[in-house]
């Protein structure tokens, strides 16, 4: 055993000292395999960091059994200029219909407009959202003070909101909102509660920017319209089986026959599993982008090998001569290819993990480097450099003293 590792050891210094005679192409090779452990070791913490906040917004928002109704856009023509607009037959008896269908927990109407809350002098941009108390617990809010809309505010149309937790710290700076006044579109409003902060959504709206008030107060005070902007709904059971019941419903109530749906249904769960879909697709294209890489460092590594191999091939006869082994050859090589790659990883995996980290930092996900993606990496970088070195190996196994001469 002792022999075996003395042959080692030797060959390592060996290895060693011609990769040094040659720094700039060990460089080269080195960079290659370094590139592709970097791009590994970032799109694996892009990847971790991606899926926990989508697994974030699950437990936040309750997507498996979230679905949201919204108006369809249509097309409209004014002076041959075509505009964008949204239906406007989505509409609160939709609500009531919806409502009885089989496997909904919960439906909430929405109402949305932009507006401007004013309190205390101050002014704040924010979105207005007409609601009533069932939307609490489908969108799984928690109220940081007071409390939330119920039935009562809903039937009389009443003057009162509640604040998300953006809003409250821009009107009332730090301070209790609750029994205070602000006006948001003229109309004044008593905060009768203020949502717990929660952040921004995946497609980057913020939920903490808004102000709901009841249904009837938006519909009647606020925008004057019959119709709704959205309806918000729970489910029970599976949500394929009951969104397609939602659409037969609304389609009969609309009268739309052969004509295209005039809504959509919008699951949460759906367009999360697109995004998982999107996530997965850049990461294997990252992924095929560093196969490439490490090929191009193997196909590196290898040019040096049997440049190193040609311009030793003295050397390497007269250590024939003197008793060395085709095999004893064959692991020198080897030892250079797997000090290459070694070289390459430990390079690429403090690139990598540097780069994770920054991105981490800047996205809010919190997830940088993993150990999985590093060993991994490891496992590619030595494989690659192995690779790389078998037919330099075997090549320099061939010379033969005689050989060795002849070149000379």
């Amino acid at each position: 055993m002792s022999r075996r590792l003395l042959r080692l050891s030797r060959g390592l210094s060996l290895s060693v000292r011609a990769l040094l005679a040659h720094r700039l192409r060990a460089a080269l090779a080195v960079v290659s395999v370094a590139a592709a452990v970097a791009a590994v070791v970032v799109t694996d913490g892009l990847s971790r960091g991606a899926r926990a906040e989508v697994l974030r917004g699950v437990e936040a928002m309750g997507t498996s059994d979230f679905v949201v109704v919204r108006p369809a856009a249509v097309k409209t023509f004014v002076a041959r200029r075509a505009v964008r607009g949204r239906a406007r037959t989505l509409r609160v008896s939709d609500l009531d219909a919806l409502r009885e269908i089989r496997g909904i927990a919960a439906a909430a109407p929405g109402i949305e407009a932009a507006g401007i809350a004013k309190a205390n002098g101050l002014s704040f941009p924010t979105t207005v959202l007409g609601t009533s108390a069932e939307y609490l617990s489908i969108r799984r809010f928690t109220l940081a003070r007071g409390r939330f809309l119920d039935a009562a505010d809903e039937e009389s149309a009443s003057r009162v909101a509640v604040l998300g937790a953006r809003v409250a710290d821009g009107l009332f700076a730090g301070g209790d909102p609750v029994g205070q006044t602000l006006r948001v579109r003229g109309v004044p409003f008593d905060v009768v509660g203020v949502l717990a902060a929660r952040g921004g959504r995946a497609d980057g709206s913020d939920e903490d920017n808004q102000v709901l008030v009841p249904a009837r107060t938006a519909l009647r005070r606020m925008r004057n319209v019959s119709w709704l902007s959205a309806v918000y709904v729970s489910l029970e059971d599976g949500p394929h089986r009951a969104e397609d019941e939602m659409r037969e419903v609304l389609r009969e109530r609309h009268r739309l026959g052969a004509k295209p749906d005039d809504f959509e249904v919008q699951s949460q769960s759906r367009m999360l599993a697109a995004r998982r879909e999107a996530d997965r697709g850049v990461v294997l294209l990252t992924r095929g982008l560093s196969a490439v890489a490490l090929v191009a460092g193997g196909a590196g590594i290898a040019a040096l090998l049997f440049l190193s191999v040609r311009e030793r091939t003295v050397e390497i006869g007269v250590r024939r001569a003197v008793g060395a082994r085709g095999r004893d050859i064959v692991v020198q090589v080897l030892l250079e290819a797997s000090l290459l790659g070694f070289s390459g990883w430990f390079f690429g995996s403090a690139l990598g993990a540097l780069g994770a980290g920054a991105l981490a930092s800047a996205t809010g996900w919190g997830a940088g480097a993993g150990l999985r993606s590093i060993a991994v990496a490891l496992a590619m970088a030595l494989a690659t450099g192995l690779l790389a070195g078998v037919l330099p190996a075997l090549a320099a196994a061939r010379i033969t003293p005689r050989a060795a001469l002849a070149s000379r």
